[in-house]
């Protein structure tokens, strides 16, 4: 998922080191300059080519943070649709959110927005760069925006600017589409392109009483440019995950550096000479070469034939320092240890253990928060657009949100109260439908085979022979 983004994320912020939005579509964006290299930063490192990527891999640490907080928000919430017109773009937006905690983690927010085509109603999500904010209205909500689209076929490339403003009544749509030849835009009809040829240049959502596009959106401050531009989570912590990445290199370097190598003189492998002159030598199969290597004589003081090599490898002091910087990542940005780091490497008590999650906790209340938020405006959105369309089941105008839908909460009561959750656990274990060890997992952050052999045994039961 993440190549397919820079693909189509990436070449689209490119273009706009000589272009300026501006100068193409005439509207204003919110995007300073040094916003639009935080997003480029953003896209490359969540598609493995941050700058130091090239030469560091990355370890890892992006698809951990954010499949960590997508993993309690997929399982505590759910959706109960009451509406049959908006029930399975609804649904399938839920069961689809992954993308959206992504989004707002590794880039900041994704835009949901929405499409009536073959008869019923979609949706797509886009990530930020691929659309760019140019009005907020004074409580953060966004009211306008271009959605710009890549489109790539045999002859030529086109880029399409698909511009939002909602003036307070109306929400209006422009399509400008652009041919792009070899880094030059020229303007062009949306008909000289066949995928944009059926579309229509200019139209409105009447009376539609709030914007039909919505901004999923981390609520981290702003700290680049101050403006309402929402900031990956992850921003405060990129100079920590590219030291990881680089720490990672070189633990893998000295890994593949370390193996066992047999330096050996050339000699050794020459069998005889024949009376042509040609010479014979041993051929070694495939692992014998790759362990033994050739040369003129092993170098060595006193001329030996053969010489062995095998380097002690430094992987505790290596992974110890990697581990550092793990923790100086989810101190960082506050997640809870043992988020990304190795929380069997370091001694925790129950206490600090369930501090820790509760931390990692913070950050999910709040992008479930958002969630919850802007699941109403979904929900009204397709209100209106079955409304327009005629969809059969349609609510009508004088509709309430509860009416729509209701969000249903799995495991999050018990999972905000710690305390709660630890009695609960105990009542399991006391009923038989929670083992032991399954607790010391869950609240002492030990893995399965130490939470197993740090259970204390039963008491043995006394025996008939000794009460008597």
């Amino acid at each position: 998922m993440f190549e397919k983004i820079r693909g189509f994320f990436m070449n689209i912020l490119n273009y706009f080191h000589t272009y300026k939005i501006e100068d193409l579509t005439g509207v204003e964006t919110n995007i300073t300059a040094e916003m639009y290299r935080k997003i480029t930063l953003w896209a490359d490192m969540m598609s493995g080519h941050a700058p130091w990527n090239a030469e560091a891999k990355p370890c890892g640490l992006l698809p951990q943070i954010a499949g960590r907080l997508n993993y309690f928000v997929t399982r505590e919430i759910g959706l109960d649709v009451e509406n049959e017109a908006i029930k399975k773009p609804m649904e399938h937006l839920n069961k689809n959110i992954d993308k959206v905690v992504e989004f707002i983690t590794l880039l900041g927010g994704g835009l949901f927005r929405p499409i009536y085509a073959q008869n019923k109603l979609q949706y797509e999500i886009i990530p930020l760069g691929n659309y760019l904010p140019t009005q907020y209205d004074f409580d953060g909500t966004l009211t306008g925006a271009i959605i710009l689209k890549q489109i790539v076929t045999a002859k030529k490339n086109y880029l399409l600017c698909e511009i939002h403003n909602y003036d307070g009544e109306n929400h209006n749509v422009k399509m400008r589409l652009y041919e792009n030849e070899s880094g030059t835009f020229r303007g062009v009809p949306l008909t000289a392109c066949e995928q944009t040829a059926e579309l229509t240049p200019e139209y409105s959502w009447n009376k539609c009483g709030k914007p039909m596009i919505i901004e999923f959106r981390s609520h981290a401050t702003n700290k680049i440019d101050g403006s309402n531009v929402p900031v990956a989570l992850i921003d405060d912590a990129i100079d920590l995950i590219e030291k990881a990445d680089k720490q990672f290199s070189r633990m893998d370097w000295e890994q593949e550096a370390g193996e066992k190598r047999i330096f050996a003189d050339r000699d050794m492998f020459t069998k005889h000479t024949s009376r042509n002159g040609d010479t014979d030598t041993v051929v070694l199969d495939k692992s014998l070469n790759k362990l033994i290597q050739k040369i003129d004589g092993d170098g060595s003081a006193n001329g030996e034939k053969i010489h062995e090599y095998s380097p002690e490898l430094r992987t505790e002091a290596q992974n110890a320092y990697l581990q550092q910087v793990f923790r100086r990542i989810e101190l960082t940005l506050n997640i809870g240890k043992g988020t990304v780091s190795d929380a069997e490497a370091v001694q925790q008590t129950a206490t600090q253990y369930s501090g820790g999650r509760q931390e990692l906790y913070a950050i999910v209340d709040k992008i479930e928060d958002e969630i919850a938020a802007k699941y109403e405006e979904v929900a009204e959105v397709f209100a209106y657009m079955a409304e327009a369309y005629g969809i059969k089941g349609a609510p009508a105008a004088s509709h309430k949100t509860e009416e729509l839908y209701t969000i249903k909460w799995n495991d999050d009561q018990t999972r905000k109260d710690i305390q709660l959750a630890k009695q609960t656990a105990l009542q399991e274990i006391n009923a038989g439908v929670l083992n032991k060890w399954e607790y010391r997992r869950d609240f002492y952050g030990e893995d399965e085979a130490q939470a197993k052999a740090n259970v204390p045994p039963d008491p043995i039961a006394p025996s008939p022979f000794d009460l008597a």
